[in-house]
């Protein structure tokens, strides 16, 4: 929108340099928006002028390859400890010409040992149901999931956003800490309170799309006061700038990528992530036995002779093709619930999506579709007394696994496609009823020709 192009236009103009540069404004002003196109993690050609630029190169989507960016909300794998963490960011961001795998190990303990997390290194990160990590522990971590490239950009969206004052001036002394080792550290922030206000090196003030104040930070209250504002003298000066902005405001880069190991890291944390939240697949496994044995149960030594014979294996093959198209549903949760995390690390260059599906597909056949499919394929078979042939069986469990991967496939496909549960099950009844109601055509359609036959 016009409004856009403008915004873009204004906000792109300024230098920053090693040290604590923040980017600070009310909500909506923009803070967000200004510091994902310095990033790379917007187009740069959506801008109506300009060019971003690092060490006198354009900015490119490369540039994430080599700096860092902290996004607001903490998005790491619950079930993974800190260590684990921060050792998965290690192996598939750190390239393997160069680091060997005691060399990746150093480096997470050192990220360890500079955030001050040796006492939680071996803690779970936490989930809805798994006690974690503190607020602060988590946020450190996330922080350290982008330190283990060692970059010399730093990009942090609202680092002190739902911690309390005393974590968020031990986050921010940290950052302070690490600019002063020579990185760039850029922060978007709201209110901040005057012992942090007081670390800033840069300020970048920010209303409605436009700057109103950029430079050294100490020299800000100077400026406003020389524009005719006056800030009272016990006043926080992030507040005394909110009040302005409320009122009548005046107008090294190179792909290393290649050499991480993606395929198994991210195979590997899939497999610990399904290891330590097995729920589903405990489930997915006793109602397949369950509803195997309730089928061999209902279709108990079905009899040889016409028509109930083929009145009876009709009836049952029905019911067994339900149970595998209905019973992979769950497959609809695999992508919905860790779409936040994909998007996060993808964006940051973690590992190209199509590994992250292949990896996620292949941990989830084997505990959850072949093996159960297998175990309720071969209960009912030999409880309804079918043919006993080798041959057979095999032909038997091949069809039912051919049913149960084209449910799953369609499963798939809804979850990759939308964000939420409500809409994946709207989406993923249609088709499955439509597969339940042309095997019910095809039952009662053999079933009429059957009885005709019987009384010829």
């Amino acid at each position: 929108s016009p409004k856009r192009d403008v915004f873009f236009s204004i906000c792109c103009s300024g230098i920053l340099n090693p040290g604590m540069n923040a980017i600070m404004g009310p909500t909506g002003s923009g803070k967000t928006s200004l510091l994902d196109v310095i990033a790379g993690r917007k187009d740069p050609k959506g801008l109506k002028s300009g060019q971003v630029l690092v060490d006198n190169t354009i900015v490119t989507s490369d540039l994430r390859l080599c700096s860092a960016y902290v996004v607001q909300n903490d998005i790491l794998m619950g079930t993974l400890t800190v260590r684990e963490n921060l050792a998965f960011s290690a192996n598939l961001r750190l390239s393997r010409k160069e680091y060997s795998s005691a060399d990746k190990q150093m480096r997470v303990d050192s990220v360890i040992q500079e955030l001050g997390l040796k006492d939680c290194a071996d803690t779970k990160i936490g989930t809805m149901f798994l006690r974690g990590v503190s607020g602060g522990e988590k946020k450190r971590c996330s922080i350290g999931m982008e330190l283990i490239t060692s970059p010399s950009l730093l990009f942090l969206d609202e680092p002190t956003t739902g911690l309390d004052a005393n974590t968020a001036n031990s986050i921010m002394e940290l950052l302070q800490k690490l600019s002063k080792q020579g990185k760039t550290v850029i922060f978007s922030i709201h209110q901040p309170r005057y012992s942090i206000f007081s670390q800033f090196d840069h300020l970048t003030l920010m209303n409605k799309g436009e700057i109103i104040y950029a430079g050294a930070a100490n020299k800000a209250i100077t400026y406003f006061e020389g524009l005719g504002y006056k800030c009272e003298p016990f006043n926080n000066p992030a507040d005394f700038f909110l009040d302005v902005t409320n009122g009548t405001v005046l107008s090294q880069i190179h792909n290393n990528k290649s050499g991480a190991e993606y395929w198994n890291n991210i195979l590997g944390r899939t497999v610990r992530h399904i290891l330590r939240n097995p729920q589903t697949s405990y489930a997915q496994l006793f109602l397949n036995i369950f509803f195997g044995i309730l089928v061999g149960l209902i279709y108990y030594q079905i009899p040889h002779t016409l028509p109930e014979a083929l009145q009876n294996r009709t009836g049952a093959f029905f019911f067994l093709v339900i149970n595998m198209v209905f019973g992979n549903l769950s497959a609809v949760e695999l992508f919905i619930s860790e779409r936040v995390l994909f998007i996060h690390e993808n964006s940051s260059g973690f590992y190209r999506t199509s590994v992250y599906f292949l990896s996620k597909v292949f941990a989830d056949l084997i505990p959850n579709r072949i093996l159960p499919v297998f175990i309720f394929s071969a209960i009912p078979y030999f409880m309804m007394g079918l043919k006993p042939d080798v041959e057979a069986f095999f032909l038997y469990c091949v069809t039912m696994s051919m049913v149960s991967l084209s449910a799953v496939s369609l499963a798939f496909l809804i979850s990759a496609s939308v964000g939420s549960f409500a809409m994946a099950n709207i989406l993923i009844a249609l088709p499955y009823v439509v597969m339940m109601v042309s095997l019910a055509e095809q039952k009662i359609y053999r079933h009429v020709d059957c009885l005709l036959c019987s009384k010829k």
